[in-house]
């Protein structure tokens, strides 16, 4: 018998909404909430997965009013206003199942339900599961109709045949209408007979079987329940009919068209671009077609210095310092299609080989795939550095930026690899061993003469040689070194601020338990929210038991435990993310870090294991951690901010003569802004109105609406209007700058930094409003952001070459955003103040002057 799945689709979408929002709440790189779409693909995969439907069709509400509002004014009329969040993402559901060949279908006029009911009636001779979380749908099943019911969220879901109603209400299928017609239905604004529960309910009906037996036997029922089911005769008949389900709608389909085919559309696009990863490896794994390289283990390097060729680590994902190697890959790079041999020498036989020592001492032809991946593990394995003559991986990731992982770079090179990297590591899948890494690297490299080819054609085409050549690809080598030297860092004193926040911490709660009246886990949104919403009854502006921060916020003035609560939060932030965050990656009094040159879209840099670069600045309270870094003994640190870099790019960008002038003559730009905006006189302005303008000023640079802007400053549309419109007049270049940049993004599909970084933004031409909207603020951020950051990476190898060329001590460790930190011996301190600037302040030329502000400590919060 084939099988037919129909899909409630508002009931788990919802279900998926609320289930995460608060405890998972998902989001793009770019900001588009998807927790629900998730959480929707999540179950249907599962049911999908369960089943093996043959045929799917998803139902959904068309959000107009049905004939049961003919029947009952008030139906549904408690429903709530939809969040802007859930709103968001009902398009983008709609989108997956669109491109993966799931049809979907509403009705004005009528419900899913009865679409789902009517199908079901008209696949008599199939098997029928419904998914879904409403209990309404349980009417339906019959000896070819179950339901699977969501429980717990979006993780489990229950068969409800016919033995499972009866075990569970000790009812058939129908009468669940009955059910509902007695005790009514809040959700949906189904009245029922007032004071008749499901137990009083299920007890009549196990007696006399329906409303209408009830009512016929109504003299049998005696004192108040006499009397409620008396009041409630009408209203219950009435509840009945609005809670069954239509079953003879004229649909516009039938099963052949619902037809479902797993294999004819792949979803990874889909996935990719809402950076929903980890479903992509749930995805049936293809079958090679194409042949791989034979592979030869050998013992000695087959290939001499004079030789072009490929070579690859084969080693772990792991962060540097805990990486493991195992041997290398390497082949001939010729522009073949793909190379026929593939070489694979281990490390023990590597470090035996003259031939291979010689080939890494004198090899000048030499292409790796990550470069600065690669020199951490010949040095700390005991070999020479290479110098390598190209960076496969730096080379893509140019042309796909929009690539921000490892796996899904190598989707946009079109490698496919035998097994994921992800499953290649996985433990629970044996993970990585050298006997099954080797297939897996042999096809990688096996690939890569074919790319190499294609990745530095690309790069001449697209005008992106000198971001290639004269940054990223010698940024690497510095990276490396910076990485090499790590920073000081006193566990002691890093220990102690956590101590004594933690007493902090102690203290706040006795208070915040004293205004409860009782100790809960102040950790728990649930018994957070208990206690502020039932017993002390505060009203949360959005109408959601949240205790997220931005509805605390709101919530300050109404009870003295709210600021308590976000002063815990904030404490308890510190000490999780810093203090045990960082304490974990402390070797021999120092942290190492890594940084990543391929993880963001507009190039900047970002730091993981840890990060450093998030560090908040933003408190008191978080600046303290930077006491803990303290530099060695006859050491400084020097911290090199660029000042409002951002701003300064997109005065020289738009080219907008006010603001150039500003900059030029050192006019403070936010005092200035502050004067155009209030109509004030520069020696007139205050601080609250110079704060007000430096938002405004970074607003217009984030593409950031007058909705945003009144939200973020707590002003009214109209006042943020009137702000940006203010703006605009007084820097018209900035306005016509910023309309250039979407209607060339809108034409292109990509926008460009000065040095030509790409970033290609399809959101602009997406079909969901909310998503077009953000391509456009995307479009307006990432060449002044972009450019910012090819700014500090020009900066840095400037910064490596002076110290190198001047032959000092001094030592670059860390990039954070726009800052430099420096390590500098205390008889070089004099002359690296000034060699600093310097070298910052001309890394490029612009028609603003670029100013980079020097401070000095003997700890980084001293020196910041």
């Amino acid at each position: 018998m084939k099988k037919l799945l129909l899909v409630d689709g508002n009931s788990v979408l919802f279900r998926a909404y609320y289930s995460t929002i608060y405890t998972n709440p998902m989001s793009t790189s770019t900001g588009i909430p998807t927790n629900a779409v998730f959480g929707f693909i999540s179950m249907l995969n599962k049911a999908i997965s369960t089943m093996q439907p043959d045929a799917i069709l998803v139902a959904w509400d068309a959000g107009k009013k049905t004939f049961r509002h003919d029947k009952f004014d008030d139906y549904k009329g408690t429903r709530k206003p939809l969040d802007e969040e859930l709103i968001v993402q009902m398009p983008i559901v709609r989108e997956f199942l669109d491109e993966n060949g799931i049809v979907r279908y509403e009705q004005e006029g009528y419900e899913a339900d009865d679409i789902i009911g009517s199908m079901a009636k008209a696949a008599e001779d199939m098997d029928v599961s419904i998914l879904t979380g409403d209990k309404d749908l349980l009417q339906l099943v019959n000896d070819h109709t179950k339901v699977l019911m969501m429980k717990k969220g979006v993780n489990q879901m229950a068969v409800m045949d016919e033995a499972a109603i009866d075990e569970q209400y000790g009812l058939k299928p129908i009468q669940i209408i009955d059910l509902k017609g007695l005790m009514g239905d809040p959700s949906d604004n189904i009245p029922g007979v007032k004071h008749i529960g499901e137990k009083t309910a299920l007890l009549l009906l196990h007696k006399y079987g329906s409303i209408e037996e009830t009512y016929a036997h109504l003299d049998e029922i005696k004192g108040k329940r006499h009397e409620y089911l008396e009041e409630g005769r009408d209203s219950a008949l009435l509840s009945k009919e609005l809670a069954t389900i239509f079953t003879q709608m004229k649909l516009p389909f039938d099963i052949a068209d619902l037809m479902y085919n797993p294999n004819e559309k792949n979803p990874n696009t889909f996935y990719q671009k809402y950076e929903m990863r980890s479903l992509l490896t749930s995805l049936p794994t293809q079958p090679e077609e194409s042949k791989s390289a034979s592979i030869i283990h050998t013992s000695e390097c087959p290939f001499t210095a004079e030789d072009e060729i490929i070579l690859m680590p084969v080693a772990d994902q792991k962060p540097f310092m805990e990486q493991s190697l195992f041997g290398f890959m390497l082949c001939e790079n010729s522009p073949k299609k793909e190379a026929d041999k593939v070489y694979y020498l281990n490390k023990e036989d590597a470090l035996k080989d003259d031939s291979f020592k010689k080939l890494l001492e004198n090899g000048r032809k030499i292409t790796t795939w990550n470069v600065k991946e690669s020199l951490h593990l010949f040095d700390r394995n005991g070999f020479a550095l290479p110098n390598f003559q190209k960076d496969l991986h730096l080379a893509a990731f140019l042309l796909y930026s929009q690539a921000t992982s490892l796996e899904a770079l190598l989707e946009a090179c079109e490698i496919t690899l035998p097994v994921s990297l992800k499953d290649l590591n996985k433990k629970s899948l044996g993970g990585f061993t050298e006997e099954r890494a080797i297939p897996v690297f042999g096809k990688w490299i096996s690939e890569l003469p074919a790319l190499d080819q294609k990745l530095f054609a690309l790069i001449e085409d697209e005008n992106l040689h000198e971001l290639y050549w004269d940054v990223e690809f010698p940024l690497a080598r510095v990276l490396y070194e910076m990485e090499c030297q790590g920073i000081s860092i006193s566990k002691s004193i890093l220990l102690e601020i956590g101590k004594n926040y933690q007493a902090r911490m102690d203290e706040i709660a006795q208070r915040i338990y004293g205004y409860a009246g009782h100790t809960f886990n102040i950790g728990s949104p649930k018994q957070l929210g208990e206690v502020l919403f039932d017993e002390l009854k505060l009203k949360s502006s959005t109408k959601k038991r949240s205790t997220a921060a931005e509805v605390l916020e709101k919530l300050r003035d109404a009870h003295p435990i709210i600021e308590d609560i976000l002063e815990y939060r904030m404490y308890s932030k510190i000490v999780t993310t810093y203090v045990d965050g960082l304490k974990k990656y402390i070797i021999d009094d120092k942290i190492y870090t890594t940084f990543n040159q391929t993880m963001t879209q507009t190039g900047r840099l970002s730091s993981s294991d840890p990060n450093l670069q998030n560090i908040s600045i933003k408190s008191e309270e978080g600046r303290e951690i930077r006491k803990a870094f303290v530099a060695p003994e006859n050491d400084y640190f020097i911290s090199a901010d660029y000042s409002q870099v951002e701003l300064r790019m997109l005065a020289h960008m738009a080219n907008e003569e006010f603001m150039i002038e500003a900059f030029q003559e050192g006019i403070d730009i936010h005092n200035r802004t502050a004067s155009i905006i209030f109509g004030v006189e520069p020696d007139q302005v205050t601080d609250a109105q110079r704060r007000t303008a430096k938002t405004v000023n970074f607003a217009i640079i984030y593409g950031q609406t007058e909705f945003g802007l009144s939200q973020e400053l707590n002003i009214s549309r109209v006042q943020a209007r009137n702000f940006i419109r203010a703006y605009f007049q007084s820097y018209p270049n900035i306005h016509r700058f910023m309309d250039g940049l979407i209607s060339g993004c809108e034409e292109n599909g990509y926008v460009e930094t000065l040095m030509h970084r790409r970033r290609y933004i399809p959101e602009i031409k997406d079909k969901n409003f909310m998503t077009r909207e953000f391509g456009k603020r995307a479009a307006m951020n990432a060449p002044i952001q972009g450019s910012a950051a090819d700014l500090i990476k020009i900066a840095m190898l400037r910064m490596d070459q002076a110290i190198k060329e001047k032959n000092l001590k001094s030592k670059m460790l860390l990039q954070i955003h726009d800052e430099l930190i420096f390590r500098v011996p205390e008889d070089e301190l004099e002359l690296m103040q000034k060699l600093i600037p310097e070298v910052m302040d001309s890394a490029m030329k612009l028609n603003v002057p670029l100013q980079a502000s020097v401070n000095t400590g003997k700890t980084w919060y001293e020196a910041k």
